[in-house]
């Protein structure tokens, strides 16, 4: 049940997304979420790192809101073309082209390791092959920025899927749309 309804949910954002970013409201859609963005990465210092987004979809607005306001270089992935497209469009729209860059690329084989900042999106799977990958080929140092769901609703999404073995929670932020953002170190266990 969990899967199906996590699936569900991934799908109708993807499809949003992509509505959204062809018109006057991916503008409104980044706008909303902008305060609740920066106050969840205030977590980290973002200035002159290197920012990998897993995930980044159609309206790459974490990416678009964190380079109106920082000086660092962001790259953010997603494996759907489509998505890829109308990202890079967005980020034009954005006059943003010289900080983002959007790419096609898969979480299991983008190059990670050149990156001070990971961030995972809710929706990136598979979730556990992903963390793996990044828990073995990350930079020294390196910061993972991983979205779950508010505890109450791993009912619907399950628990267990949003927990990475071999790193430790430093941090965490609640978003106002119900997602959690956790800041990740490496365990060195």
């Amino acid at each position: 049940m969990a899967k199906k309804s996590k699936g569900m949910h991934d799908f109708l954002l993807r499809s949003m997304e992509k509505i959204l970013a062809t018109n006057f409201f991916g503008k409104l859609y980044t706008k909303f979420f902008e305060k609740m963005t920066l106050d969840e990465f205030r977590m980290i210092e973002i200035k002159e790192k290197k920012i990998l987004h897993i995930g980044c979809g159609a309206i790459p607005n974490t990416l678009l809101i964190l380079a109106s306001h920082f000086d660092a270089s962001f790259v953010g992935i997603d494996r759907d073309e489509e998505a890829v497209k109308k990202a890079r469009e967005m980020v034009k729209k954005y006059g943003l082209e010289n900080k983002i860059k959007i790419e096609n690329g898969e979480a299991i084989s983008y190059p990670i390791s050149p990156f001070d900042v990971i961030i995972i999106s809710l929706g990136v799977e598979p979730r556990g092959e992903v963390f793996e990958r990044i828990r073995n080929e990350m930079k020294e140092g390196a910061l993972i920025i991983a979205r779950k769901p508010w505890d109450f609703m791993d009912i619907v999404y399950g628990r267990k899927e949003f927990i990475p073995n071999g790193f430790r929670i430093v941090k965490t932020f609640n978003r106002q749309d119900f997602i959690k953002s956790m800041l990740l170190e490496r365990d060195l266990f």
